[in-house]
């Protein structure tokens, strides 16, 4: 069972880069590729976060992990799981992507990925619902960040992080997601009590 878990998700880390090179492959080629741009996407990042907690988690497999995997592995669960459910409700519909087999996988197979990896192979010991905020973190520096550059060069990735829609529908917007994010995290650190594969 070991075995197979490190394989599946060494072959997981491979799909989503896979999928993030299909990506931005169209860009490169036409000549309009910018890399803060392409890399400043929540969804992106949270993609090569996901690698990272994959690959490491594949070292770990069927052995007890150092505590902050299990946080950071947590982190890319809940971060694809929004990333999944915002795409799908708020940019879906407007949505052309270049490359559809990619899009699918970023916004939505790799989520799935990383839920299951967890719940097959969680951590021995349910992660403390009160250090939640540990997942907010990252978010929120990248939400910094974003801000100031719309503010400067006016590059958003998402619209309704575009600041000519108003200070107050951004902030609506981000509490909504805050607010879910916070609930996904404290689940996600519970649901560690469904741990299927012991070392």
């Amino acid at each position: 069972m070991n075995s197979l878990v490190r394989s599946a998700r060494i072959a997981a880390v491979l799909l989503i880069l896979a999928a993030i090179i299909g990506d931005v492959s169209p860009s490169i080629q036409d000549g309009t590729f910018r890399f803060y741009n392409f890399f400043g996407y929540f969804t992106i990042q949270s993609n090569l976060i996901a690698v990272v907690a994959l690959a490491i988690a594949s070292f770990y497999t069927g052995r007890e992990r150092p505590q902050w995997v299990e946080y950071l592995r947590a982190c890319a669960t809940v971060y694809l799981i929004i990333v999944t459910t915002v795409y799908w409700t708020l940019l879906a519909p407007t949505s052309d992507p270049d490359v559809v087999w990619a899009n699918y996988i970023v916004h939505l197979t790799s989520g799935i990925i990383l839920l299951v990896d967890w719940l097959i192979e969680g951590p021995r010991h349910t992660l403390p619902a009160s250090r939640f905020w540990v997942v907010l973190i990252f978010p929120g520096v990248w939400l910094c960040v974003v801000l100031v550059r719309g503010a400067t060069d006016g590059w958003v990735p998402y619209p309704f992080l575009e600041p000519d829609s108003g200070y107050a529908s951004i902030a609506v917007v981000v509490a909504g997601i805050a607010v879910a994010g916070t609930v996904l995290a404290i689940a996600v650190f519970k649901a560690t009590r469904w741990r299927r594969v012991t070392p």
